[in-house]
């Protein structure tokens, strides 16, 4: 892969990562990345649009190597406030904003309320709502589980994530792959065990958002009028499968609809390489 360079930025007297490839001065790519996750999912992806487009992603509060924040923080509010500082520190005109599951909720609101400010959008597996209704108990469990897990070494980790993440995700990736997410998913505790990088607590603060009227961000969807581009996996569990599918391309019928058939959630991790190709065409196609 590319070079990555680190750097922290403070936003609500919290230390955000930044992580940052860049080969040009062109219009940088600006990403979010799924509750849980981490700006490291993107890495591979990254390296390959970096050939035209620089790439910036920002560990959400409470994941990666941001800081933690009180356990009442982790809203969704919040981490848009955050979003829009993390955007507004980057020294560009526009940019190509970027996100998946609830990192793409975020992109939806804000490329809907900044025309412009975005070049292209691009919406990683994910409706326009966060969090869903039907996820308000799935959370909660997610809490209750994760707060309690331990393991015994990163190999361990990828036992689990090879299990649930292929059940619940879709995932079909190499164990290689599954290492190098477990390895940036995890970190040390002070008794030499291994437990997840991020707080649990995310989990518990987002479920009662679920289903309501602030979460639904179908009005900010229609409301897009620059280029933008959806893509979604498919299989048991996925959440733009028909007719959501179908809703989404009746209210706004003037992006790119484009199906990954062997991908798990997020694209970004699980096809990297087909999905940085189709994005860059995307792109390519506004240029000519």
């Amino acid at each position: 892969m590319g070079i990555f360079k680190d750097s922290y930025i403070q936003i609500d007297n919290l230390a955000i990562r930044k992580r940052e490839i860049r080969k040009n001065n062109n219009i940088p790519f600006v990403y979010f990345h799924i509750y849980t996750g981490f700006a490291e999912e993107a890495d591979e992806y990254a390296t390959m649009v970096s050939e035209q487009y620089p790439f910036i992603s920002f560990d959400a509060r409470g994941h990666g190597q941001s800081e933690w924040g009180p356990a009442d923080s982790y809203t969704p509010n919040n981490y848009y406030k955050d979003a829009v500082a993390a955007i507004d520190s980057i020294d560009s005109k526009k940019i190509i904003l970027m996100g998946s599951s609830f990192g793409a909720a975020t992109a939806i609101k804000y490329a809907s309320q900044n025309p412009d400010k975005i070049y292209a959008l691009i919406i990683d597996d994910q409706p326009p709502e966060f969090p869903a209704a039907r996820t308000k108990e799935p959370l909660l469990k997610s809490y209750e589980r994760q707060k309690l897990d331990i393991f015994d070494s990163v190999d361990q980790v990828v036992l689990w994530a090879q299990k649930l993440r292929s059940r619940h995700f879709g995932w079909n990736i190499s164990d290689e792959k599954a290492k190098f997410w477990s390895t940036h998913a995890t970190k040390s505790n002070n008794k030499s065990k291994i437990i997840w990088r991020h707080d649990p607590e995310i989990m518990k603060c987002l479920a009662p958002f679920a289903g309501l009227a602030e979460s639904d961000l179908r009005k900010d969807y229609a409301n897009l009028k620059i280029p933008f581009m959806v893509a979604r996996r498919l299989g048991e569990g996925a959440s733009l499968l028909s007719p959501v599918w179908e809703q989404l391309q009746k209210l706004n019928p003037n992006g790119i609809y484009t199906t990954y058939e062997k991908a798990g959630h997020p694209v970004i991790f699980t096809e990297a390489k087909t999905f940085a190709k189709d994005t860059i065409a995307f792109l390519n196609n506004i240029n000519s």
